[in-house]
């Protein structure tokens, strides 16, 4: 996985940039963007490099452009960590949220035919197949991450 020298504990590590970079092309929306700068339009609540500072949950109800690809990288469970807590503007897990999960699924499958999803779990979504995943060891005693590449089935010939 690589170290997180950005000072934000969010941040993705130099390696998982590259690999992320490495796969994508076209039109980029990134969810959860946190202090990343990938994707076109980069939508996190309140870090200064997101394009748009809003809600994701109230910004996947109104966007309707489609992407190429969208990136998430969510909360997960986050326990009591801390000063690392105080960084994050959303604190409770995106996982344990059924009702935003559902509306996230179908913001998906309505707006794009790729999805690179960084999480504790390896998430599925009707209509996706799972094109590749990478399991991103962090090594220590940190906890493993998948990143999930999920991409749209064909839709059947008439």
């Amino acid at each position: 996985m690589g170290t997180n020298n950005s000072g934000y504990p969010g941040a993705f590590p130099i390696a998982i940039q590259r690999l992320i970079r490495s796969v994508i092309s076209g039109k980029v929306l990134h969810l959860f963007s946190g202090s990343s700068l990938i994707g076109d339009e980069r939508i996190d609540l309140n870090h200064e490099n997101a394009t748009r500072n809003v809600n994701i949950r109230e910004f996947i109800n109104v966007d309707k452009r489609d992407w190429d690809w969208v990136i998430l990288d969510p909360p997960y469970a986050i326990i009591a960590a801390g000063k690392k807590l105080k960084e994050y503007a959303q604190h409770k897990a995106f996982s344990s949220d059924i009702k935003f999960r559902r509306e996230m699924t179908i913001y998906l499958s309505n707006h794009t035919s790729n999805v690179l999803w960084l999480d504790f779990c390896a998430p599925t979504i009707r209509g996706f197949y799972r094109e590749k995943l990478w399991l991103v060891l962090p090594g220590g005693y940190h906890t493993v991450r998948v990143l999930s590449w999920l991409k749209r089935e064909m839709k059947p010939l008439l």
